[in-house]
């Protein structure tokens, strides 16, 4: 096989074990188109927001310091520490589920039995009120997100295809991990979806919001 060809095949395994990162962020529009029957624009921008939240959590940075010190005009950054991740991760989480039961209550709640463009519309306007809280809640810089995955070249891919083929397949280790995360994610969906009680409920009521109402 020619170093082309394996080039080629490397860029495709690459490619594709990028393509699963996508695909965890694509399972929260499929988790709410299931159960709502709507097209959530805001979910990449929710991501994006709890990311922030995370690197902040971590890092120890004082929500809303931009905005204090310049009306205030103080120099306030961070707390001083960093929280572990283990404890910034369920921190996040809980704050994604108050935002998640703020957008239900006062947004959303009040769009219920609207044409499905207006929702889709609403969820446009929502993405971009979260994407401009977050910088002004965590700063607009670029941020480094560390979960604790392992980073790098993984040995084991390259030493199997050179032995294959005589040639190393560089294939970055945390791809190779979001592949699986994103594999047993996948799959407790469509179990979940497909054969409880509560999935079928919801998507009952997607695809007969009326009888259910």
């Amino acid at each position: 096989m020619s170093d082309t060809l394996l080039f080629a095949l490397e860029a495709t395994l690459n490619g594709l074990t990028a393509g699963v990162m996508y695909a965890l962020v694509a399972l929260g529009f499929v988790l709410i188109f299931k159960a709502s029957g709507i097209f959530n624009f805001a979910q990449g921008v929710m991501a994006l927001f709890a990311a922030l939240t995370l690197v902040g959590f971590q890092s120890g940075q004082i929500p809303f310091s931009h905005l204090i010190n310049a009306v205030f005009g103080t120099r306030l950054h961070h707390f001083g520490w960093n929280m572990p991740t283990m404890l910034a991760i369920p921190a996040t989480v809980l704050v994604m589920i108050a935002l998640a039961i703020v957008i239900e209550r006062y947004i959303l709640k009040h769009l219920v039995n609207q044409e499905p463009i207006i929702l889709f519309m609403a969820t446009i306007g929502l993405a971009y009120l979260l994407e401009g809280v977050g910088d002004i809640m965590w700063g607009a810089e670029v941020k480094a997100l560390d979960v604790g995955l392992p980073k790098g070249m993984s040995g084991a891919v390259d030493d199997l295809t050179f032995a294959w083929f005589g040639y190393g397949f560089y294939i970055d280790r945390l791809e190779l991990w979001a592949a699986g995360i994103a594999a047993v994610l996948v799959a407790s969906l469509t179990v979940f979806s497909q054969y409880t009680k509560q999935g079928r409920a919801q998507r009952d009521v997607a695809h007969y919001h009326n009888a259910a109402l």
